[in-house]
Formats: C-alpha cells, structure tokens, sequence
C-alpha cells in the first residue's frame, strides 16, 4: 500500500513538473529520469523550475507593460499629430490659402466706385465679423486692399468692373445689421456716388482661396 502511494505521488509530482516548463526538459542535451531523483532532489527541482517560471511570468507582464506604454504613445503622439493637422487647415482656409465654405451674404454693387469706396466696404464687412471676403473671384487677405489701377480698380492685381459682387462669410444676421443699418457705408455711398447694392441672405457660400503669393520677403519665424 505505502509503495503505491508512493508511486502515485512520484507521477503527480512528474505531471507537476511537466506542466510548468515541458519545453525546458525537452531542450536538455540528456533528459532527467524522474524515476531515479530522490525526494530531496524532486523538491529541489521543482523548486528551481517554480522560480523560473515566476521568473518568465514577471518577465512577461513587464513586456505586455512595454507594449502598452508603447501603444498608449503611439496613440497620443497621432492625436497630437492629428491636432496639428487640423490647426494646420484652419490657418490656411482662414489666412486664404485654401478655399472655405459656410454661411453669410452677398452683395452685388455697382455705382461709380473709387478705391476708398471699395475699402470702406471691405473694412465695414470686416468690423462686422466675416471670417472671409472674396470680391468676384479675387479673395482677400489681410495684404489685400484696392487700389487705382490703369484704367480701372485692382485688388491683387485683378480689375474690379463697374458692377462687382462681394462674398462674406460670416453671421447672417450680423453682417447684414452692419450693412443696413441707418446711416451706415451703404447709405453714404448710395447718397454719394448714386451706388446701388442686392443683399443676398445665403446658407451656402464658398469663397475661393487666393491667388496671390502669400510668402513673406523680410519676415521670418520665431522657433
């Protein structure tokens, strides 16, 4: 009886052995005979392969620590590189490198214009709040202003006719107050120079992006 228990505690502690690391012992050169260790040098064993293999499990959980470390960079680092992309956009829709869309009025004009009515007109529109101004197809920028041409009006280059159209993009509501109001440019300039203006309530407008070389000649960034 004493012998068969023996033998059954001898092939648990082989099963036990097993279980924790098979790989090691298929890997050694001779493979150990259970069979022929003594109690002693069974506990020995499994106690040397028990911390190996608490070894190998923290050696694990530090990696999968690593991992996550490296994940939660790599996510932070392509949000932030996301954030500087869309800054990115709106610098340029709004400084006039790129085109832009939304709400606000248009403004068909015609009269007998000089280049201070013109400017007067844009600046009105400006104090009003449009993010962005495009007369006919010229945006304007912050460079930009009208001038007394050759034979006519230029902006950027551009002639301005008799009759021109002004984009804004802005508040509806705002823009339009600035312009109507009583006594306001477009009341001067229709009393002034027989000007006639169309106001267009708009939900939809684009203002294309500029034409003009935005490129600074004299100044350069601060790093």
């Amino acid at each position: 009886m004493v012998a068969r228990v023996a033998q059954l505690s001898l092939f648990a502690v082989a099963l036990l052995i097993g279980a924790l690391l098979v790989g090691q012992l298929r890997s050694q050169a001779r493979p150990i005979e259970l069979a022929t260790l003594s109690a002693q040098e069974l506990s020995e064993l499994i106690q040397t392969l028990s911390v190996r293999n608490n070894e190998l499990t923290d050696g694990l959980a530090d990696l999968r620590d690593q991992i996550r470390e490296y994940e939660q960079a790599a996510a932070e680092g392509e949000s932030n590189l996301a954030i500087g992309e869309e800054a990115l956009v709106e610098v340029r829709a709004f400084g006039g490198l790129a085109p832009v869309r939304g709400q606000g009025l248009t403004i068909e004009a015609e009269g007998s214009f000089d280049a201070v009515a013109v400017n007067d007109l844009v600046q009105e529109l400006r104090n009003a709040g449009a993010e962005a101004i495009a007369i006919d197809t010229v945006r304007l920028t912050a460079q930009s202003v009208a001038v007394l041409g050759n034979s006519a009006i230029e902006i950027d280059g551009v002639e301005i006719g008799r009759a021109f159209t002004i984009t804004a993009i802005g508040s509806r509501q705002g823009l339009l107050s600035a312009m109507e109001r009583p006594g306001g440019i477009m009341t001067l300039l229709e009393q002034s120079i027989q000007a006639r203006f169309t106001i267009h309530d708009e939900t939809n407008l684009t203002v294309p992006a500029t034409r003009r070389d935005l490129a600074p000649t004299a100044a350069r960034a601060v790093e």
